[in-house]
């Protein structure tokens, strides 16, 4: 009897354990919807692999703002693949704006909670996630739109 106790116990606290962390997206959701043409956009940086660029604007020539806060979007091209991705440059926990790490390879961080993001990885930093957007491709270009 004192058995199925311990085993019920364990299976409980695993239970719990294992439940939903707490971690939360803050960022308020905006619309975002631009056309990037990597032969010619932002000096040619999407081109190779690897390439990061940050847009403050949604047209890239005195277009609307983009993100939270004119936080601005993170625009990459992977590494791994010839697949491009797109995330808010803002943190989605201290809501401060994310700096491009110098020497790393889409790596962004916070000045605040000092988390690293990676965006070849989903944009992960633990169990914390970047807001991304979906990537529309065509033949020259590509379109980043939110996920609404």
């Amino acid at each position: 009897m004192r058995i199925k106790y311990m085993y019920f116990l364990t299976f409980l606290f695993l239970l719990w354990a294992c439940g939903k962390s707490k971690y939360e997206d803050n960022i308020p959701d905006k619309e975002v919807s631009f056309n990037v043409f990597p032969l010619i956009d932002f000096d040619k940086a999407l081109t190779s692999p690897g390439g990061l660029v940050v847009t403050k604007s949604c047209n890239h020539n005195n277009g609307q703002s983009c993100g939270y806060k004119d936080h601005g979007i993170f625009v990459c091209r992977m590494i791994t693949s010839d697949s491009y991705a797109a995330y808010a440059a803002t943190c989605p926990i201290d809501l401060t704006e994310l700096q491009i790490e110098k020497d790393k390879v889409l790596k962004v961080k916070c000045s605040k909670c000092n988390r690293v993001f990676e965006l070849d990885n989903n944009g992960l930093s633990g169990n914390a996630r970047l807001r991304g957007y979906k990537i529309i491709s065509h033949i020259q270009y590509f379109t980043v739109q939110s996920y609404l």
